[in-house]
Formats: structure tokens, sequence, C-alpha cells
């Protein structure tokens, strides 16, 4: 009795099938040198009737290419920022024919290290890199060096080279802060998701990413323009985890001068202040008023909606790709700092108190 393969079908089997040597039929499958077209057909046909599909990854590598892009990426896909990035990157991908390869690292050094290394090994044609920290890039210094084509997307590094997409998050920072003072608010917290922060703190860390950077210097000048004091605002950076955030805002709400107003620097701060504010019983947009960073379908949809600092975050996954093929295409491309714009979107989650100032908890 004869035992039938278990294993897939290989271009061996094609050829005996087909009756022609491996490599005619590897030029027939493959489409490239000369060969006639009833052997074409004769091959193909062989290769339908055993299910053989050919090795893409293995046929890519023999051209020095993939098709494939790494992406690296820190947060958990429930950021709005992140989610919504990584889609437009995906489809900015399949559009020019590439796959990508994510990864996650939690804001983690070791496992952005390792991710890097592994998608490497995956031989990935360039990579996409949101960094961890702006402290330590060595790992990225070295794929600079070694001409593997890369991208940084949202964030900046000092000392490396490579093309940059990033939102200008100072300008964005400086809006908020306007936004808020106009609508007649003066006690301003500003509850800030900063990387390696470790628990929650007043104090500022030493060092931010580049995006936190953005947005904790246009949050100060804002407020020096328009003349809000510093015991006039309120900070809090903390870790963006599920615990501290809840800790940071319930201090904010807690002190003798509570904040009218709270400026979140992302979505997950913001939900860390709706939450805390839903168990206390205090309606946004009246009892404490809100602006956060990124817009999403629930900010939109809640009731009052919020008001948001929107970034074009599908344009900034499709330039990062398009940026990340032209290198790949064509190296030696001069590397770019793209920085897109932010816009207000005002919603109901600011309280007007130039209208109805004694709505204001506490007037000065």
């Amino acid at each position: 009795m004869a035992i039938q393969k278990s294993s897939a079908p290989t271009i061996i089997d094609v050829a005996e099938l087909a009756g022609v040597s491996r490599a005619t039929a590897s030029r027939a499958m493959g489409g490239y040198g000369r060969i006639a077209e009833s052997t074409v057909v004769q091959v193909r046909a062989a290769a339908e009737q055993l299910g053989y599909r050919p090795n893409e990854v293995a046929r890519a590598m023999r051209r020095g290419r993939t098709k494939t892009i790494g992406l690296v990426i820190i947060a958990d896909f429930t950021n709005a920022f992140f989610d919504r990035a990584t889609k437009a990157i995906v489809d900015a991908a399949k559009a020019r024919g590439y796959q990508v390869l994510i990864t996650n690292t939690d804001e983690d050094i070791a496992a952005e290290r390792q991710a890097i290394e592994t998608l490497i090994d995956k031989q990935v044609d360039g990579l996409i890199v949101v960094p961890s920290t702006a402290a330590v890039h060595d790992h990225l210094i070295k794929i600079q060096k070694s001409g593997k084509p890369m991208v940084l997307l949202d964030r900046r590094l000092e000392g490396i080279i490579a093309t940059s997409v990033t939102t200008d998050d100072f300008i964005g920072a400086e809006a908020a802060v306007r936004h808020a003072v106009a609508m007649g608010h003066k006690r301003i917290g500003f509850l800030v998701a900063a990387a390696g922060n470790f628990g929650h703190s007043a104090e500022r860390p030493a060092l931010l990413i580049s995006s936190v950077e953005d947005r904790v210097n246009g949050f100060m000048s804002a407020c020096a323009d328009v003349g809000i004091k510093p015991k006039q605002q309120s900070w809090m950076f903390c870790e963006d985890n599920p615990r501290d955030p809840e800790i940071a805002v319930a201090k904010l709400l807690d002190q003798s001068r509570t904040p009218t107003i709270i400026i979140a620097s992302n979505n997950d701060m913001a939900l860390a202040l709706l939450k805390t504010a839903g168990n206390r019983k205090m309606a946004i947009g009246r009892d404490i008023s809100l602006i956060t960073f990124d817009d999403s379908q629930w900010a939109e949809a809640m009731a009052p909606g919020l008001t948001v600092v929107a970034r074009p975050v599908e344009e900034v996954g499709a330039i990062a790709v398009e940026k990340l093929l032209a290198e790949i295409d064509s190296p030696g491309q001069p590397a770019e700092k793209i920085v897109l714009p932010t816009e207000l979107i005002a919603r109901g989650s600011v309280a007007n108190l130039v209208m109805y100032p004694e709505n204001e908890p506490e007037n000065y």
C-alpha cells in the first residue's frame, strides 16, 4: 500500500508531475527566464493539481526583499491614537503590496530591544518605531548604522538620523489652555501620561518623550501668555497603567482649590478622569470640565461630547509608510522632521463660566 506524503507539495513534486527539471518548474512558476508558453501551462497545471503554493518569503528573500515592514508600537491597542495609527499603517502598506509585522512593547525598553531584534531576524525590509524612551536608543543607532531603513512615529529622538513623523503637540496644548481660559476657567489641571514615570507625582520628571515634552511646554507657554499663574495650575505626572491615573485624578480633585478644568494628555488619562468623576457623581461639563488629546468615536458620542485636541492620525500613519518605502526603494533619502498640525474641536465637556460664572465651584 502506498504511503501518502503528509508534507505540503514542493517544487520538486511539481517538476516530477510536469515531466520537467526543477529549474524549469521554478522558472515557469516564477515567470522569469526563457521558457515555452506550453511548458508554463503544463507546469502550472501540475502545481494546481498538487495544490502547490510557492514560498513567497523565500522567493522574496532571494530577490533581497520580503515585502514586509516591522511596526514597533508602544501601547495597547485600546489607545485611540495607536489603534488608528496601526490600522492606517497596515492599510497604506497593503496598498503598496507590503505586509506589516506588529509588536507591542508597553513602553518597556527591554521589550523594544527584543521586538526589534525579532523583526530584523524575520528579514523585514524596514521598521516603523515608536520609541519607548528618550534616554536609551543605542539599539536604534545600530539599526541606523546597518543601513536598515527606519522611520520614527509620534516621537523624535536626538542623535538618531531618521525621518520622524509627529504632530504639533506644543500648539495643541497651547490651544487647549487658551480655549479653557476663553471659557472662563482660571484653575487648570494637567494630567500627564509620562512613560518611565513610575507611580504618580506632581513633580515633572527629568526626561520626557518628545510628544509629552511638547505638550508640557505648550501648556506652560499658554499659561504664561494668558496670565494663569503657577498657583492656579495643578499638575500630575503618572504611569499609564490601570491604577495610578485614577489615584492622580483623585489627588487633583481633592485639593483645597480644585481645578475647574483638567486637560488630559491622552485618552487613557481622560478615561481615568471620567471613571473617577462618575464614581463621585460629578457631571462632566458642569462639576468638572475636560479637554483631552486625540479624538475618537466614543469621545464624540458621549453626552456631553468631549472637547479634544485632534491629531491627523491616519495621515501620520500613511506618511510614515510612504517615507519608509521611499527609503527601501531608494536608499539614502534625506532624513526629515515632518510635523503635522493639530486641531481643537470644541464640544460640551467644557463649562462656559463666562456666560454662567455662578457654575464655578469657587470664585475668586
